[in-house]
């Protein structure tokens, strides 16, 4: 049998101040499965998060964990464990108490604390640290801290607000990868918040866009990419070129609304990329990265548009007019 959902929101409304804060919020979430609540700052996601938390009371709507009915019930009462941005831990506890204080505090045994504790940091990697304070710690090492101090209790369900955001991005890769391969091996059924698209992309199952207070498109990160819901979902996450219906061609020309053509399945029109679409633009800068070079061009009927090149091409020169092409298969919107 199929087991139910871990988390499901129905409805979900929240105003502050006279202000709609969270409209008619609908989101579900499969035990072992990470969904990233992705949005600019204000757009609410971090108020669903404390919402379902149990720190935030809902004025319509209802959330349910684990099938039991929680709109109602306090924040200790849910079960789940939470992960902050600053960490928050006890800067006069060890690494080894930290993890422990949540459970003691529950009514565990001191032996049964210690034992879980013990567990914990084998699969944080901090077994060296473990007397350590946390003032003697690097800022990736405090947040696998605070990570393995949620998971102590073994929540039935993880919230996570930004948390990997106040590290170099040096540390919040890896960090943020070690967690998925540990979420993984637990099937900790997570909900993370973050603005970062890179980070929802890569640590999600499924990925909510969130716009003032409602969840625009809720997909996977392949279905995101290549079928946005709506051109303010494609505007967002940044990864399309948005051509007007009119600039189409022959029969791809539509009446009303846009084309929506992923970045990466645009190319300079060439023997190896010949397909039928095609469209002339006007190279107006070159910005070159560590791995990709994007190119700003503006077609003859002055959309404008990204092309994404591999450092190897033949570099494309200002003023430049150059013929572009894409698979019609992967036009959406």
């Amino acid at each position: 049998m199929e087991h139910p959902p871990q988390l499901v929101v129905r409805a979900a409304a929240l105003a502050l101040g006279g202000r709609a804060i969270l409209r008619d919020i609908d989101l579900e979430l499969a035990r072992g499965e990470v969904v990233a609540l992705l949005g600019a700052s204000g757009c609410g996601k971090t108020t669903l998060l404390r919402a379902i938390a149990g720190l935030a009371a809902l004025d319509a709507g209802s959330i349910a964990i684990g099938g039991t009915d929680v709109t109602r019930s306090s924040a200790q009462q849910r079960g789940v464990g939470f992960v902050f941005q600053h960490y928050a831990l006890f800067p006069n506890l060890s690494v080894l108490e930290n993890i422990k204080f949540g459970l003691l505090a529950a009514g565990a045994a001191q032996a049964e604390a210690t034992a879980r504790a013990e567990e914990l940091l084998q699969l944080v990697e901090l077994a060296p640290q473990r007397d350590a304070r946390p003032a003697r710690l690097s800022g990736g090492q405090r947040q696998r801290v605070a990570l393995a101090r949620a998971l102590a209790r073994k929540p039935s369900l993880l919230l996570m607000d930004e948390p990997f955001s106040a590290l170099d991005e040096s540390f919040r890769v890896p960090l943020r990868r070690s967690f998925r391969r540990l979420q993984r091996q637990l099937q900790q059924t997570c909900l993370v918040v973050t603005h970062d698209r890179a980070e929802a992309f890569e640590l999600a199952d499924r990925v909510a866009v969130m716009f003032d207070g409602r969840i625009a498109q809720c997909d996977t990160p392949a279905v995101l990419w290549r079928q946005p819901a709506t051109r303010q979902v494609a505007t967002f996450l940044g990864a399309f070129n948005l051509i007007a219906a009119a600039s189409a061609p022959g029969t791809l020309r539509r009446d009303a609304g846009c084309w929506a053509l992923p970045i990466d399945a645009l190319h300079v029109r060439d023997a190896n990329h010949a397909q039928a679409f095609a469209l002339r633009a006007r190279v107006v800068e070159s910005w070159f990265g560590q791995q990709r070079a994007s190119v700003d061009l503006r077609t003859e009927a002055g959309d404008t548009l990204t092309l994404s090149r591999a450092l190897d091409e033949p570099a494309l020169a200002v003023g430049d007019w150059v013929e572009l092409c894409a698979d019609p298969a992967v036009l959406q919107y």
